[in-house]
């Protein structure tokens, strides 16, 4: 079972793929409490409050096309599932897709699951477009009000 969202954003793909591998990045649009560095194989560290922390593998950057994060220390239901990031450049910015796919055909939250990967995709675009993202946490997201995705 996969997940999939596809948007338009105003931004270049170098902006948008520097915001899904580098700390800074992460922390203006999914969470705050990030480790994180910009290098293939790296470990992506993610914590969400009393939720506990979570983790990534850096598994490609392909600098303003893709990059993809694979589960380590997640969830079952998560572990060797892949999240993508592709963008493909517009005449006014890029046509971006993400994808969280591998997942089990029998995840019984995967309705919460896409709705929240949904809300931060929504905060990924207002990161780059405006600077300022809803990240886990913060006043404007309504993805913290549950679980993380």
């Amino acid at each position: 079972m996969n997940v999939i969202h596809n948007i338009q954003i105003t931004t270049t793909p170098e902006r948008l793929i520097e915001a899904v591998t580098t700390q800074q990045g992460i922390a203006g649009w999914y969470t705050p409490a990030v480790k994180a560095q910009p290098k293939v194989g790296s470990i992506i560290e993610l914590t969400f409050g009393a939720y506990g922390t979570i983790t990534f593998r850096l598994e490609a950057i392909e600098p303003g096309r893709r990059a993809s994060w694979i589960g380590v220390d997640v969830p079952p239901e998560w572990k060797g599932t892949r999240v993508g990031f592709e963008v493909a450049p517009e005449k006014n910015g890029v046509d971006f897709t993400f994808t969280h796919s591998g997942l089990p055909d029998s995840y019984a939250d995967f309705g919460n699951f896409n709705y929240l990967w949904g809300q931060y995709v929504r905060s990924l675009k207002l990161f780059v477009e405006t600077g300022e993202g809803e990240p886990f946490g913060s006043a404007g997201s309504k993805a913290s009000r549950t679980t993380p995705p």
